[in-house]
């Protein structure tokens, strides 16, 4: 797993109820060149998108006490700020995946997910959300 050298050190929101899993992910993610903001339930998730400018990319659990991760991303859907949201779901099966498509993921990664996988899922769906927002300013 290697460090992505990036123009400056974007952060992530990380929303995940199991602790040994956010606690590693706050690690990998750290190492990879991301400042990480993290929350272990889907109201403190919601609470933290009041705050959606300040954040480059969601990673969030689909199972969360207090609010799912699909309702904190349903309730985002005319949020035009609401940063890229990639779901993480230990219930992989169609129906979860196509209702985060539904609600606006950039995308859904299955538990047990390989970590080098993660890091590379996070990074290009920041380096393509950045590429989109350059060209979509350059257009106006």
């Amino acid at each position: 797993m290697e460090a992505v050298c990036l123009d400056h050190q974007p952060q992530i929101l990380l929303a995940e109820d199991d602790l040994e899993l956010r606690e590693l992910l706050i690690l990998v993610l750290s190492r990879a060149g991301y400042k990480v903001t993290s929350c272990d339930n889907g109201m403190q998730l919601l609470e933290q998108l009041e705050h959606a400018d300040h954040f480059d990319l969601i990673l969030s659990d689909v199972r969360m006490p207090a609010l799912t991760g699909l309702e904190v991303l349903e309730s985002q859907i005319d949020n035009p700020y609401c940063p890229p949201f990639i779901c993480m779901t230990a219930f992989g099966d169609e129906v979860t995946h196509a209702a985060a498509r539904r609600f606006g993921a950039s995308a859904t990664i299955d538990k047990p997910f390989d970590l080098d996988e993660m890091i590379e899922l996070v990074h290009s769906t920041y380096l393509r959300t950045k590429t989109e927002n350059l060209s979509a300013r350059s257009r106006s």
